[in-house]
């Protein structure tokens, strides 16, 4: 039911501008406004109507901005990544499973870059026979006891029939304990127990390590890494055992040395990926890091190669091979959503949506401001806030809308607050320095206010009080948009 009666009121202090009413943007109000003094000296009364709230210069001319734009620096994390086949689209109320909170989906956050840092390993690949539980990646591979022991991480593990194939790094002594043979007895961090089956220790070789952000070192093998088409993998070579080594990937199996391992027989070798590839730093030294925006690749899929890329010989040949791969992915996944027009409370590790028919709970919230573009020309940018949204500030951060489907967005700043919220601009001025005289009172009749205008009342000394008085119909006068990811779906509207 639409507002009606009373729409707001307020006895303001002296001489300080007052937001009195905020028109919604899908909304106009149908008003009378009454000014009555009441502190029986008189005094003169300020009404100013804005159709925006905040003025801003932005730090660019050539962002992509339209009037009606959705606009928002306000994310949520999820506890399990959202698929984009659950169709969600920009525009989309979500309403929390107790129906008490609701924000509005304006697209999926994808981070600048995502962080997967590689080290060099010695590794050996240990056969296990007598096999009780079961041997984890990331788990401790212990022989010996009472401070005497051999221990190893796991960075790979193989289950085989009646052994498993664990592939450790160097070991670590302690007391006596002395290096890992055949016939030792075995217990994992993680309770798994076995014994060392007779010639079941294999050469230690040098290998790529990988790991995701909170995630656990690993080699990847019979478990897939995953990397999305639709963003930037930045491989840091900071450790300093990726010194001297140079880490790259191919579509071709090991690539340089080609998948029979030998650089000088070129007839099955391949050649380096390089689309997207920047670098930074020495591998080795601290800040080093292989990236790759896999998004300027439209024609990518399939797998990734990864290998040593020192190919003057073949010394490096061993770090790569059919079973060390990257797979690429276009069965995107998002943890982080941009959204906006929030009402109720989100209080995180609590409140939960469901969508898609799987259940998403709010783990973590980055607050910022979001709202709608009313006009945008040069670097000025006239802005209404959303439901509940803070003011916009030069800290403020957020992603322009282009108007074709899939195209790329730009992260917009704003490098000043030209005209505050309950501040007004000369020409906005309905009443300006009016007297009113003692204990009388004033009427501005037939006064609309549109989608999204706002209504700023002000008054000399604290004696005037204000009443807006009239309904609220609903309104398509300001029409909104929200960015569309997908060239294949259809825009909605904010």
């Amino acid at each position: 039911m639409a507002k009606q009666g009373i729409l707001a009121k307020s006895k303001p202090s002296g001489a300080t501008n007052t937001l009195l009413y905020s028109a919604p943007v899908d909304a106009s109000a149908s008003t009378v406004l009454t000014v009555n003094e009441q502190g029986g000296s008189g005094t003169t009364y300020d009404v100013a109507l804005k159709n925006y709230d905040q003025k801003m210069t932005l730090g660019s001319s050539s962002y992509l901005l339209h009037e009606g734009d959705a606009i928002t620096g306000y994310l949520m994390t999820l506890n399990t990544a959202l698929p984009k086949t659950a169709n969600l689209t920009g525009g989309t109320t979500i309403t929390s499973v107790d129906a008490e909170s609701t924000f509005k989906f304006e697209s999926f956050y994808i981070p600048p870059f995502t962080e997967i840092v590689v080290k060099k390993r010695a590794v050996r690949a240990v056969t296990v026979e007598s096999v009780s539980g079961n041997f984890a990646v990331g788990e401790t591979f212990v022989t010996g006891s009472g401070g005497n022991t051999a221990t190893a991480t796991i960075f790979a593990v193989a289950q085989g029939s009646g052994s498993t194939i664990v592939s450790i790094g160097p070991t670590t002594l302690a007391g006596s304990g002395s290096e890992f043979a055949a016939g030792d007895s075995i217990t994992a961090s993680g309770g798994a127990t076995g014994t060392i089956a007779t010639g079941g220790i294999g050469t230690a070789n040098n290998e790529f390590t990988f790991t995701e952000s909170g995630g656990t070192e690993q080699m990847y093998l019979g478990v897939t890494l995953t990397v999305f088409t639709d963003r930037v993998y930045r491989f840091n070579v900071a450790d300093s055992s990726m010194s001297g080594v140079s880490f790259k990937i191919s579509t071709t199996v090991n690539g340089e040395y080609g998948p029979d391992g030998d650089f000088t027989a070129t007839s099955d070798n391949g050649t380096e990926y390089t689309t997207g590839k920047t670098t930074n730093g020495t591998a080795g030294s601290s800040g080093a890091y292989v990236q790759y925006d896999f998004s300027q690749d439209a024609s990518l899929t399939g797998q990734l190669y990864v290998y040593e890329g020192t190919t003057s010989g073949n010394a490096g040949a061993g770090y790569g091979g059919s079973d060390r791969y990257l797979t690429t992915s276009d069965a995107f996944t998002y943890t982080q959503l941009y959204v906006y027009d929030i009402t109720g409370t989100w209080t995180n590790s609590t409140d939960s949506f469901l969508f898609g028919g799987v259940t998403y709970t709010i783990t973590a919230q980055t607050a910022g401001a979001y709202g709608y573009i009313r006009s945008y020309s040069g670097t000025t940018a006239y802005v209404v806030k959303g439901i509940n949204s803070a003011d916009f500030t030069t800290s403020s951060t957020f992603q322009d809308c282009p108007k074709l489907a899939g195209a790329s967005r730009t992260a917009v700043t704003v490098s000043s607050i030209d005209v505050a919220t309950t501040a007004v601009e000369t020409q906005e001025y309905l009443r300006k320095d009016n007297t009113l005289a003692a204990d009388s009172a004033e009427e501005i009749k037939s006064l609309v206010i549109g989608p999204g205008e706002r209504l700023i009342v002000e008054c000399a000394a604290a004696e005037a009080n204000f009443v807006l008085i009239g309904f609220e119909d609903a309104s398509t006068g300001f029409t909104t948009r929200t960015y569309v990811a997908d060239a294949a779906s259809s825009s909605a509207s904010g």
